[in-house]
């Protein structure tokens, strides 16, 4: 994360590099396996490299997990167990099934006659599998070394408050993900007021479907979430059922998209749907959505965990397609990287409260637009909502208000419809994201509250159309520039033509 250049020195090293979610001991694999392409000769002697110098990246976390220790940032006892399994069964499966690593799965699926003969494919596929069983088997040893001293010595599952200077340092983090200066009280507080808020509805809705228990808002949801009619056979074919779904529900809303977005604010690139690869999946959280390269050949992709059938929940599906792809992320993230009027650095930089925001903006802007054709839909994007509202007393109370990990985990169980498997994976990423949660909502309390201001001012000359081009031709900004930016949008369509 980078920090105000006046604080970089004093917390460059306060971030767990090596975490349970997105760490870069999983992430350079990834990376490997999704965007090295194999098109000629050249192509694959480079993969054999690239995937040999996974030793000397390794070496180089080891050195920044050394000079963490040495500065005393201590990494929660449970993040490291986490790494440490993952890297484990990892290595177990380079040392006994290496052509099951997605590293050599990657590879053989790329090659092909017209790269080069089968002699050549043969001998390309033994010299990999030498470097997995001796370069990467031997740098995931090392690392698994380091980590498992931390792990001896490491004390306790804490927030940022343990870390030198680290209310300080939470501080900043707010400051960063949310581009505002909320105070973590303030966000505790709006959170508590929100959850209060859906919980009602939720509340009433029950009520009104005439459920038993409706009061008991929690208890109701987990029955609908058990109804035959919301979940799929626990069979492995439910798995490519479960993405042709998904696919489904964003082909359906794209295709009604031009009501509310004008043609630039379209992409043309529509976006794919994959399952988290199976050794992430984990630590993984239930969806993500990764864009596409710069160069356009590897499409936008909506990443679901189908590590186990039963979390994926019908009357859910639909609010995560539309955070996550359409008209969420895909549509920012595309839009974005299309302005080729902006430098780079413009089309690529990511704010997490305008990002997020504007991913929940758009579950919002579905639900306002009939997009959920069921009650138990529409519930699904009620929880959707509750959750991240959750997230802003959760993050605040780990880092801030000194709550622990099981303290973290109780709140999320009792206040949200999620089991306690889901609200493990989730209190364990606001440990080491510390703030990102909190930019969904304050993010989307913000484009909300400046779509409202275009409305009041601009009248019958309000264009919804025109406002999501005002927030997205402009690439991903700092809350308060964005408030400029529709500022002047106001400015401009309220003068007489």
């Amino acid at each position: 994360m980078n920090l105000k250049r006046e604080y970089s020195d004093e917390f460059r090293y306060h971030s767990y590099l090596i975490n349970q979610m997105m760490g870069p001991q999983t992430e350079i694999i990834s990376f490997i396996v999704k965007y090295h392409r194999i098109l000629k000769l050249n192509d694959a002697e480079a993969y054999l490299i690239r995937v040999k110098r996974i030793s000397k990246a390794f070496d180089q976390l080891i050195d920044q997990q050394i000079e963490r220790r040495r500065r005393n940032i201590e990494t929660p006892r449970f993040v490291l167990q986490r790494v440490i399994d993952g890297l484990h069964a990892f290595r177990e499966q380079l040392q006994n099934e290496p052509n099951q690593s997605p590293l050599m799965i990657s590879f053989i699926e790329n090659l092909n006659d017209s790269i080069c003969s089968n002699e050549k494919q043969n001998e390309l596929i033994s010299r990999l599998l030498k470097i997995l069983q001796t370069d990467v088997l031997e740098a995931h040893d090392r690392l698994l070394n380091v980590l498992r001293e931390d792990l001896s010595n490491a004390t306790t599952d804490h927030g940022l408050w343990k870390l030198p200077n680290g209310d300080k340092y939470y501080k900043l983090c707010l400051e960063f993900h949310t581009t505002t200066n909320m105070s973590p009280d303030e966000i505790f507080e709006l959170g508590k007021k929100h959850v209060e808020r859906i919980q009602n509805e939720m509340r009433r809705i029950l009520k009104e479907k005439q459920i038993e228990n409706w009061h008991d808002f929690r208890a109701s949801i987990n029955k609908l979430e058990h109804n035959v009619d919301q979940i799929y056979e626990n069979v492995e074919e439910s798995r490519g059922k479960i993405i042709a779904d998904y696919s489904q529900l964003i082909d359906n809303i794209d295709n009604e998209m031009h009501r509310y977005f004008s043609p630039a604010c379209q992409p043309i690139a529509k976006c794919t749907v994959e399952r988290v690869p199976k050794f992430k999946e984990a630590t993984s959280p239930g969806a993500y959505y990764f864009p596409a390269s710069l160069d356009g050949k590897t499409p936008g992709t909506f990443f679901a965990n189908l590590r186990n059938i039963g979390e994926v929940i019908k009357f859910k599906m639909a609010t995560l397609a539309y955070h996550e792809a359409v008209p969420g992320h895909h549509f920012q993230m595309s839009i974005a990287q299309s302005l080729k009027h902006l430098p780079i650095f413009r089309r690529m930089i990511p704010f997490t409260a305008y990002l997020e925001g504007w991913a929940l903006y758009t579950e919002q802007l579905a639900a306002e637009e009939g997009f959920h054709k069921s009650w138990p839909s529409y519930i699904g994007y009620l929880d959707a909502q509750l959750f991240r509202s959750c997230r802003l007393v959760v993050d605040t109370g780990i880092h801030w208000k000194r709550w622990s990990r099981e303290q973290a985990i109780d709140y999320m169980v009792a206040n949200t419809c999620m089991q306690k498997e889901e609200a493990v994976t989730e209190v364990e990423r606001y440990f080491v994201y510390p703030g990102q949660a909190c930019a969904y909502m304050v993010g989307c309390q913000v484009i909300l509250s400046l779509r409202e201001k275009a409305r009041l001012a601009l009248g019958d000359k309000f264009d919804l159309k025109e406002f999501h081009d005002a927030v997205l031709l402009h690439g991903s900004l700092p809350l308060n520039i964005l408030e400029n930016i529709i500022d002047e949008y106001i400015k401009t369509k309220a003068q007489p033509k």
